[in-house]
């Protein structure tokens, strides 16, 4: 009579495995969304600069500044929230995919 082990360790290192496969794939699902939320952040930043300075050149020559900070926004696939016009100077906030930026430029 052959006697059977109560304690069989078969098949524990497809369980142990699993479970680092399922740990890496949820650790690279974050670094994935960290990393999407930082390129949008910095494609915000960069139409709000480009905005900003499209803006204030458009208010220098008598201008709308903020049709044309519209305009060089949407070109950028971005959305204008806002947009102040004081004197020379032009404040704009831009969002892209949820993130988003101010920028503001003056005389030029």
């Amino acid at each position: 009579m052959v006697r059977k082990k109560l304690i069989d360790d078969s098949g524990y290192a497809t369980i142990a495995s699993s479970g680092i496969i399922i740990a890496v794939v949820v650790l690279l699902a974050a670094v994935a969304v960290i990393i999407s939320r930082v390129v949008a952040f910095h494609q915000a930043q960069v139409a709000a600069d480009m905005a900003a300075i499209s803006g204030a050149y458009s208010l220098a020559r008598g201008e709308d500044g903020c049709v044309e900070a519209a305009r060089i926004a949407l070109a950028n696939a971005a959305d204008l929230e806002q947009c102040t016009a004081q004197g020379a100077d032009i404040q704009v906030a831009i969002t892209v995919r949820g993130q988003t930026t101010q920028a503001k430029a003056g005389p030029i």
